[in-house]
């Protein structure tokens, strides 16, 4: 059985029926693997060779269709035999995907996937491939986490939203049509880190959520999983807090119905994630001095202390003026003692004129 028997038409139609089923089944159907090497690439998608190969000795008269084990693909067999009926065939480098973890802006994203650069779900038809960006910078965030598994807010930001709309339906059918899905998500304004290939683990379901309009509507979510390989992103403090701010301030342009609504529908169990976090082993000599120094009084509003711990001692919290994470020493110079109140206002406003205050009577103190 040669492969040069092979004809254009019957190629042909072995993409024909590529198509017609999806990657998944027609690979299944033939008994092959994704390839590994070379792609057939006509009319900006992508086929597996071999397995094209395979199947179009099937469509020859009286022939039958090859089993992976019953001839050798690569470019001295099925590259050349395509190649001789005038089909494009590019190498294991064409899809150009980027490592998981990488982090990417969107002009990057569009030269690495071929897809265009606008929206949450992208379909590249050159690629055969759908790119899913989660993005909490875009608006209220919608998508969540639950362990590893990210529920995912279908396409359509007005209105209702359809399962057979646009690529909610590439989504939807990814498991039968074998679509190659890959998640970007923004733990950074307009930056993108690369999670890797994910797939639809379970049946996409309904929700009720806040349309760009401000009105409530039913959409489609998706419970999608990092495949193996891939990495679930994890955020720093600073990202986490950046993209809290970030949904705070989107919060306070709706109206007071819209909040009461968003409200009213909010998830009971919060999205949870890992956090990476850098931890600072502070002298403790030092805290302890600051508020020894400061007798009880508050070195801001220079008010007793609130309340009495279990200790009966007067409750005041260690701050650093210029902190730490802002590269502040941990030195008496630089740390006072402060009420709970005045804690929270240092690190929510810092004013300059409260830490002009603070640093006169740090360096005050430091002297004695």
């Amino acid at each position: 059985m040669s492969l040069f028997d092979i004809t254009v038409s019957a190629v042909q139609d072995a993409i024909d029926e590529f198509d017609r089923l999806g990657r998944g089944p027609f690979l299944t159907k033939y008994g092959f693997g994704k390839s590994r090497g070379f792609l057939l690439l006509k009319d900006r998608k992508y086929y597996d060779s071999k397995a094209i190969a395979g199947a179009a000795h099937g469509y020859l008269p009286g022939r039958r269709a090859l089993k992976p084990n019953e001839f050798s693909g690569g470019e001295a067999t099925v590259e050349r035999m395509l190649e001789r009926l005038g089909f494009a065939v590019v190498g294991p480098e064409a899809p150009n995907l980027p490592s998981p973890g990488q982090v990417l802006t969107n002009e990057q994203i569009c030269h690495h996937f071929s897809v265009g650069n606008m929206g949450g779900m992208r379909r590249s038809l050159e690629r055969n491939l759908l790119v899913l960006m989660s993005d909490p910078f875009k608006g209220l965030y919608q998508d969540r986490w639950e362990g590893d598994v990210l529920h995912y807010t279908g396409m359509g930001k007005i209105g209702d939203q359809g399962l057979a709309y646009a690529q909610n339906k590439t989504l939807d059918q990814s498991p039968r049509t074998g679509i190659a899905v890959h998640l970007l998500e923004a733990l950074e304004p307009e930056r993108y880190t690369y999670a890797g290939e994910v797939e639809l683990i379970h049946k996409p379901y309904r929700d009720e959520q806040v349309d760009d309009n401000g009105k409530m509507r039913s959409v489609w979510m998706f419970p999608i999983k990092v495949k193996q390989g891939g990495m679930v992103p994890e955020l720093t403090v600073e990202q986490a807090r950046a993209i809290e701010e970030s949904q705070r301030q989107k919060a306070r342009q709706l109206s007071t119905d819209e909040l009461k609504e968003r409200a009213k529908r909010a998830k009971k169990r919060p999205s949870l994630r890992n956090i990476q976090a850098a931890i600072y082993e502070r002298d403790a000599a030092v805290a302890v001095y600051a508020k020894r120094l400061a007798k009880g009084i508050c070195d801001l509003c220079e008010e007793p202390a609130p309340f009495l711990n279990k200790k009966e001692e007067a409750y005041l919290e260690c701050h650093h003026i210029i902190w730490l994470a802002k590269g502040g020493e941990d030195t008496i110079e630089n740390t006072v003692a402060l009420c709970p109140n005045c804690h929270r206002k240092m690190h929510v406003v810092n004013g300059r004129a409260d830490k002009v205050k603070l640093q006169k009577k740090a360096a005050y103190r430091s002297e004695y």
